[in-house]
């Protein structure tokens, strides 16, 4: 079924709110795909998605544009709920504050085998895509996510399984895919595949970030010209993050990273401020042109197993390798 058929107009600018709802609770009692065509339309309010498949007709063709900047989320609930082919923008924004998930572009609430595929996601106040409160079963793929207020795709408390692949996120106001469990959860995030994303572009922060979390690959990415480190493995007392354990990092490519001063972040950093890392790996990547470093792991926290496995580091400003805490282990490294 379509919007349509439910009164949205594309293109004269009338909120469409009301006709997506009806459209959104029609669709799951009759368990049908809900089709958004080409224009745009207009959201005042946060759009629930529950258990149903949502479909544009390309993410340069249908676009929603919501107009709260304090509540224009496109929220994902239930099982099977699918976001494909479209995109969502804001038509302002206002800051961070709170971080409220109201102000995010999309929020996954609780859903189970969910997917967002082929969704542009343009501006928001805060998170570009956030997955929290157990989300899993998951895919994040094939998105553009640029200019929002804090990270570009974000998993946090209990989520698990969840695959991010072949994202691009450029230009966001904090990290760009980062993983984050805090010390409120009684479990970590776990078992995430971040893997042949682009990220970027002057993005706030870190490029890929496990800040608390277990069994997480990152693998096949390009990250560059981030203001802090393009990969950042940590536990963090200052945000009170549960602890790291079993994080893989292969054939990634790290270029420019860690601009910003005075924290002149390395290339890959990990930093334990409290609790415990271990069992990080680092394989076959390729590190290059750090803005004031290449390759650091401190802290004062416990630090125990990493290891640094057929890299190759290019470096040119500042040192090569810091290492002050940690059983660092190396094989077959290339400029360390």
């Amino acid at each position: 079924m379509s919007v349509t058929d439910f009164g949205a107009v594309a293109n004269d600018g009338k909120d469409d709110y009301a006709a997506f709802a009806a459209a959104a609770k029609a669709a799951k009692e009759q368990k049908k795909t809900l089709y958004v065509p080409a224009g745009e339309f207009t959201l005042s309010k946060i759009l629930t998605i529950d258990s149903i498949r949502l479909e544009g007709a390309g993410k340069e063709s249908t676009v929603l544009v919501s107009t709260n900047p304090d509540g224009g989320s496109i929220d994902l609930k239930g099982d099977g709920v699918q976001l494909r082919n479209l995109k969502h923008a804001y038509q302002t924004t206002i800051p961070r504050g709170n971080g409220a998930h109201d102000k995010n572009n999309i929020t996954v609430r609780s859903a189970t085998n969910f997917v967002i595929d082929n969704v542009y996601v343009s501006k928001s106040s805060t998170a570009g895509i956030m997955m929290a409160y157990g989300s899993n079963n998951g895919v994040v793929s094939n998105n553009v996510v640029e200019n929002t207020g804090a990270d570009g795709i974000h998993m946090t408390t209990e989520s698990h399984h969840i695959t991010v692949e072949n994202n691009t996120v450029t230009g966001v106001g904090d990290d760009g895919i980062a993983v984050v469990s805090y010390g409120t959860s009684p479990t970590p995030v776990n078992n995430i595949t971040v893997r042949g994303n682009n990220i970027g572009n002057f993005s706030k922060a870190r490029g890929i970030s496990v800040v608390g979390g277990v069994d997480v690959l990152i693998e096949n990415n390009k990250v560059a010209d981030t203001m802090m480190a393009g990969i950042y493995i940590s536990v963090e007392g200052s945000y009170n993050t549960l602890n790291v354990d079993r994080v893989k990092v292969v054939n990634n490519t790290i270029h420019h990273t860690g601009i910003q001063e005075p924290q002149n972040h390395p290339n890959v950093l990990v930093y334990g401020g409290k609790g415990t890392i271990d069992n990080v790996e680092f394989i076959g990547n390729t590190i290059t042109d750090g803005a004031h470093r290449g390759i650091g792991v401190w802290g004062d926290g416990t630090i125990k197993k990493v290891k640094f496995e057929r890299n190759t580091l290019v470096n040119k400003n500042g040192a090569a390798t810091t290492f002050k805490n940690g059983i660092i282990t190396l094989v077959d490294n290339i400029g360390f």
